[in-house]
């Protein structure tokens, strides 16, 4: 039992190096990311894994098998809506990395702007509206199942879909996903802080007009006001800048001292009325006369690491825009976590009780049993640090009407004081008239 319980924690483990994985994105080697990941996906490969191979090959220009493995994660996301049994067995006897991983519903979400974009760099927009409305499936599936969902990513990824759907012609379709992003993005500001971009507004107004809906015009006139004209003969260029890293999950040990005068018994209610009693002498110290057993957890932890780089301006011959956070991915991941926490911690301190009432057994019968069985707990206990870590911390939108033609477009990477801190230039960009061209861009500072 033992070792199958060990080889099972084992599997759990990531098989790529992340550091090796950032280090060639960071230095912009994704071809040779993308071959390294291949090799590892090509194996049995579970969700997280599907997720960095699927980034790394959209940032490597592997769009249709960056397609692939965020199309799989999302075949095994879904199928694992509803929790196995026999795995939910497992995690009360080891460590949660045992438990299938669902992925999170932001991480979900955030796969599908992939996937669009994806099927737009391809020159398959019908593709991309396939994801659009599958993305809103999902969404709702969210908001029908989900007590208190509290709408984390759902915003970006209907304003998205709103803009792919404009720029396909679906008019009817771009209006309602426009009206589900304003929804949608006041929902979650409460929490993410991340206020309606104003395109969300100008778009309302601008598509009422066009549709003919004339209550839903003086609506939105009222409250959103006059969107700019698009000028003749332009087009426009939507770019997603997106910066840093999502915060990763990292494990620490938590020790909770057992008294000697402690009185619970092995029946599930009595260690759960234990539980609290516990929380309270977290890192307290007690004399050793005092003490019976150091009950030590492995429990995951999530640390803010906001880039350096934290906006952009975007300058087109006297043309210049500003760019909106319109996906605060770190703050998103951080408050799913700490919403989570408390009943990670509670299921791992249950475990953790569980195995110490076996060794407490096991040392009255034979102090080297006791020993061995300890161990056996210490070695399949290890917190569950899963996730999609490659993904970026915060992303902005740019959004602004160009002239028909090739451009050279200016990128100004901005600092938290809003100073200049670097600049790129993208080349030979074209703008069709009365035509969207998407674009999206990367930095790890």
């Amino acid at each position: 039992m033992l070792l199958s319980l060990c080889f099972l924690l084992a599997i759990g483990c990531s098989p790529y190096n992340m550091q090796e994985l950032r280090i060639s994105m960071e230095t912009g080697e994704y071809d040779i990311a993308y071959a390294n990941l291949k090799k590892q996906s090509a194996k049995k490969a579970d969700i997280p894994l599907f997720f960095e191979f699927g980034l790394v090959a959209h940032y490597a220009n592997q769009f249709a098998d960056s397609n692939r493995a965020l199309e799989q994660a999302e075949v095994i996301a879904d199928d694992r809506w509803t929790k196995s049994l026999s795995k939910e067995a497992i995690s009360l006897v080891t460590s949660d990395k045992v438990r299938p991983y669902p992925g999170k519903r932001y991480e979900r979400l955030l796969g599908y702007f992939y996937q669009i974009l994806n099927y737009i760099y391809l020159n398959e927009l019908d593709g991309a509206l396939v994801e659009c409305r599958q993305a809103a499936g999902i969404i709702n599936a969210f908001k029908n199942d989900v007590k208190d969902y509290n709408f984390f990513g759902s915003a970006f990824s209907a304003h998205l879909s709103a803009m792919v759907f404009e720029a396909a012609g679906e008019w009817n379709d771009a209006f309602i996903s426009y009206r589900q992003a304003e929804e949608y993005y006041q929902k979650a500001a409460e929490k993410t802080e991340v206020p309606m971009p104003e395109d969300v507004g100008n778009a309302l107004v601008r598509l009422a007009r066009k549709l003919g809906f004339t209550d839903f015009v003086e609506r939105y006139e009222k409250q959103y006001g006059e969107p700019l004209a698009h000028p003749e003969g332009h087009g426009e260029l939507i770019l997603f800048y997106e910066t840093g890293y999502v915060p990763k999950k990292e494990q620490i040990d938590l020790v909770f001292p057992i008294l000697k005068k402690d009185k619970f018994g092995e029946d599930d209610e009595e260690l759960e009325e234990f539980i609290p009693t516990l929380l309270e002498r977290e890192g307290r110290t007690y004399p050793e006369v005092e003490l019976e057993y150091l009950l030590r957890v492995a429990m995951p932890v999530m640390h803010s690491k906001r880039p350096k780089f934290a906006g952009i301006k975007v300058q087109v011959d006297d043309a210049q825009t500003i760019g909106v956070l319109v996906e605060d991915v770190e703050t998103i991941a951080m408050e799913t976590f700490e919403s989570e926490y408390p009943i990670i911690l509670f299921r791992t301190l249950l475990r953790a009780l569980g195995k110490y009432l076996i060794y407490r057994e096991a040392n009255k019968k034979d102090d080297i049993l006791g020993t061995l069985v300890n161990l056996a707990g210490v070695f399949t206990e290890g917190a569950d640090t899963r996730s999609w870590q490659t993904l970026p911390n915060q992303i902005f939108m740019v959004r602004m009407p160009l002239p028909a033609g090739t451009h050279t477009v200016n990128l100004s990477f901005l600092n938290r004081n809003g100073g200049v801190a670097s600049r790129h230039l993208l080349r030979d960009v074209a703008i069709s008239e009365n035509r969207i061209t998407f674009l999206n861009f990367r930095t790890y500072e």
